[in-house]
C-alpha cells in the first residue's frame, strides 16, 4: 500500500521561513527577554518597598533627641530636627512634638520630623503694648513670641483697653530682655460695665489650646489639677481637660476676667468623643 506523503501548506512554509529568519527570531529573544526583566523588576520593588507593608511611629516624646533617633534607628526610620521651642515644663534637650504622630504607620526609611525643647532659653525685647487694645496687643505680644497670661479688669471708661504690662506679678518696661515664651500679664479696662462673656467648651483641649481659648473669651485659668496619669512632663504636655468649672451651658456666663478652673488627664477613655461613643453603644 502506498505511503501518502503530507504536503504542509503554503501558508505554513512561509511562517517557518519568518520564524527561522535571524532577525526575527533576536526581536522574539529580546521581547521575552524584556518581559522577563519587567516582571523581574515588579517583584525585587516590592521585596525592596515591603509592598503593602508599613510600621507604626514609636512614641519618642519626652526623650532626649539621641534616645529617639535610637529607637528609630531600631524600627528601620530617620530622624531629623525640624524645630526647638523653650517650654519650662518640658526637660531641656527632649523631644516635645513629633511628625508623624505616634502611631501614625509608614514604610521604612521615612523621615519622622522632631522638634525639641530647647537646652537654653532664647530671648527676645518685650514691647510696649500699653495704650492699644487687647487685639492689637496679643498681635503684638505674639509677633515677639510672647503669650498672654493673666487678664485683671479694672474700671475705665474704655473697654479691653491695655492700661498696664505686668511679668510675674511686676510692670516690665519696654526693650526690657525676655525668655520667648513668657507669659505677660495685662490689665484691661472694663468699660465701667458688668460685661459678662459666654463659658467655653475647654472639654478635650490641651493647656496650650485652652490657653487660646480663654484669651478669646478674655477670660483666666483657675485651679489646675492634673490626675494621677500624669506622671512625666510629656504626660503634661498630652494631657487633655475632662472636667472643667462652671460647667459649659446655654446660658452660663462669667464676667470679663473669671477664672475656669481645669482637671486633666491623659487616660484616652475620658475624651468627650469616646464618652459619647459609649453612650451610644
Amino acid at each position: 500500500m502506498a505511503r501518502t506523503k503530507h504536503r504542509s501548506s503554503p501558508v505554513s512554509g512561509i511562517l517557518k521561513k519568518i520564524v527561522n529568519h535571524y532577525i526575527v527570531k533576536n526581536i522574539i529573544i529580546l521581547f521575552l527577554v524584556g518581559i522577563f526583566v519587567f516582571y523581574g523588576t515588579l517583584v525585587a520593588l516590592r521585596h525592596y518597598t515591603h509592598h503593602g507593608e508599613a510600621l507604626p511611629v514609636p512614641d519618642v516624646r519626652g526623650l532626649t533627641f539621641d534616645e529617639a533617633g535610637k529607637i528609630l534607628k531600631e524600627r528601620k526610620m530617620r530622624w531629623q530636627l525640624s524645630d526647638s521651642v523653650y517650654i519650662t515644663s518640658a526637660k531641656p534637650g527632649a523631644v516635645v512634638n513629633q511628625n508623624p504622630e505616634p502611631g501614625f504607620k509608614v514604610k521604612e526609611n521615612r523621615n519622622i520630623f522632631l522638634t525639641i525643647n530647647a537646652l537654653a532659653p532664647e530671648k527676645v525685647k518685650m514691647p510696649n503694648v500699653v495704650d492699644l487694645s487687647f487685639r492689637q496687643a496679643k498681635t503684638t505680644l505674639e509677633s515677639q513670641g510672647l503669650t498672654i497670661g493673666k487678664l485683671t479688669y479694672v474700671p475705665y471708661m474704655a473697654t479691653n483697653y491695655v492700661l498696664k504690662q505686668l511679668y510675674r506679678g511686676k510692670e516690665i518696661r519696654k526693650g526690657t530682655e525676655i525668655v520667648k515664651g513668657s507669659e505677660i500679664e495685662l490689665v484691661l479696662g472694663d468699660g465701667l460695665s458688668d460685661e459678662k462673656t459666654f463659658v467655653p467648651d475647654l472639654l478635650g483641649n490641651t493647656l496650650l489650646e485652652a490657653r487660646e481659648t480663654l484669651t478669646q473669651y478674655f477670660l483666666n485659668f483657675g485651679v489646675t489639677i492634673y490626675d494621677d496619669t500624669v506622671n512625666t512632663s510629656a504626660d503634661s504636655l498630652q494631657a487633655f481637660i475632662y472636667r472643667q468649672r462652671p460647667e459649659v451651658g446655654a446660658d452660663a456666663m462669667l464676667q470679663l476676667g473669671a477664672s475656669i478652673d481645669v482637671w486633666l488627664t491623659v487616660d484616652e477613655t475620658k475624651k468627650p468623643e469616646t464618652i459619647q461613643e459609649m453612650e451610644i453603644e
